[in-house]
């Protein structure tokens, strides 16, 4: 159970992993696509750049005789901190047709010259090489990386809460197991400490309660019991007087005082269940041997009851002393509601056990299934002996088919029309 609980924890880290990374990379990419969308429109245009400085050097150019144009290209070229050169006509073609207005010349280094024709001094100018802009490998690892830490950093603040999810989890699942063990997780916490805090005084208090109600309980069902036996033994030395109108009274006092201890063994049994010191008595039980005995304690003359465990192994792992219980209480049950016929089977489907106890009667209501197994609920809220008992028996086969790590369930009988019981708990090799 604790690898469960820790895989559900590991599922759920990974999940918000995945969604709070997911939302930052989309967010990321999102904004560094506007930014260079902004930044691509606020860049200045390199055409008019070129142009612009190609207008400076042709005016300059122009105003100058030609014999001095050389030397003030190469003024210009110092000053622009690029190369300025002129050219003949002759020494260049260029095609008028292009739609390129300033052609570009790449070297073998790379190297990017660009062309105008300067129609006013009747040459074509040169300008550059200008060199490429080589690329920075810290530039270029910029956006990984950012990308990157978007994972550790989110990785590294989920870390701390899982290990505290884990904690939490730990504690509670020994807490289920016995409630005698408060929480005391808030010390070992570091991010949830106020939630495990809460945690921890809402499980003492809890604890504090489940005790104090068990052990009322337990002493009132035995106290309960002195007096019972007094009461008995009076209605013993009464019942030997010969007095014939006396005699109903003190049977129907007897039945009440029956009925009493009959509910004192049911709150003991089902107290005794869910206590956490139980301990279970596993054995490789004969099924049939088994089946047989029980259904034969259960045999009435009003009631057709039987059985078998053909579909069953030989033998079966179980606590024979609970399963008893936990049969009786449902061979009882079903003898209460049934019109004539019970059936009871054992057998083994897939990696299971299943108990089966089925009956003809009403059956009982879809809406109240999930309800029947939970202790002090009945059906019939009526308070006859003849309508039922005292709405523990099927809380004790529920609590037993937990205790042999299985479930107990109620559907409709699809032979007998009636309720139909199962217990069913994981099979083992023999």
């Amino acid at each position: 159970m604790k690898n469960v609980l820790r895989e559900r924890n590991r599922r759920l880290l990974f999940r918000s992993y995945l969604f709070l990374v997911g939302g930052l990379l989309i967010v990321a990419v999102v904004l560094d696509f506007g930014f260079s969308m902004v930044q691509s429109r606020e860049e200045p245009n390199l055409d008019r750049w070129l142009e612009s400085t190609f207008h400076l050097i042709e005016q300059r150019l122009a105003e100058a005789p030609i014999q001095q144009r050389e030397g003030i290209a190469a003024t210009l070229a110092d000053e622009l901190a690029v190369g300025v050169q002129l050219l003949g006509r002759d020494d260049v073609y260029m095609n008028r047709t292009s739609e390129h207005r300033l052609p570009a010349l790449v070297d073998a280094d790379g190297n990017t010259s660009y062309l105008y024709a300067a129609e006013s001094i009747d040459a074509i100018i040169r300008l550059g090489p200008v060199a490429e802009r080589s690329d920075s490998l810290l530039l270029n690892l910029l956006s990984p990386l950012f990308y990157l830490s978007i994972f550790v950093v989110v990785g590294l603040w989920l870390r701390p809460l899982l290990k505290d999810i884990n904690i939490i989890s730990d504690g509670a699942q020994r807490f289920a197991a016995d409630y005698r063990e408060p929480l005391s997780t808030a010390g070992q916490t570091t991010e949830l400490t106020a939630l495990a805090k809460n945690l921890d005084e809402m499980a003492a208090r809890l604890s504090g309660v489940l005790r104090s109600q068990k052990e009322l309980i337990a002493a009132l069902s035995h106290e309960m019991r002195t007096p019972l036996a007094r009461i008995r033994f009076a209605l013993a030395v009464i019942g030997n007087r010969d007095d014939e109108e006396l005699q109903p009274r003190l049977v129907a006092l007897n039945d009440d005082v029956q009925e009493i201890d009959d509910l004192i063994a049911s709150m003991l049994n089902y107290a005794r269940l869910d206590h956490p010191d139980i301990k279970m008595h596993w054995q490789a039980v004969p099924s049939s041997a088994w089946l047989g005995q029980m259904l034969d304690k259960s045999r009435s003359d009003q009631m057709q009851i039987s059985g078998n465990a053909t579909e069953a192994p030989d033998k079966v792992w179980m606590d024979p002393r609970l399963m008893e219980l936990a049969l009786s209480n449902l061979l009882v049950n079903a003898s209460q509601y049934a019109g004539r016929q019970v059936r009871c089977s054992l057998a083994q489907m897939a990696n299971e056990y299943v108990l089966t106890v089925e009956d003809d009667g009403k059956g009982i209501p879809e809406d109240v299934r999930d309800q029947v197994f939970k202790a002090f609920t009945r059906i019939d809220d009526s308070r006859n002996r003849e309508t039922g008992g005292y709405g523990l028996g099927l809380a004790v086969v529920a609590r037993v088919a937990e205790l042999h790590g299985g479930t107990a369930s109620v559907n409709a009988s699809p032979t007998l029309g009636g309720a139909r019981f199962s217990i069913s708990w994981p099979a083992r090799e023999n």
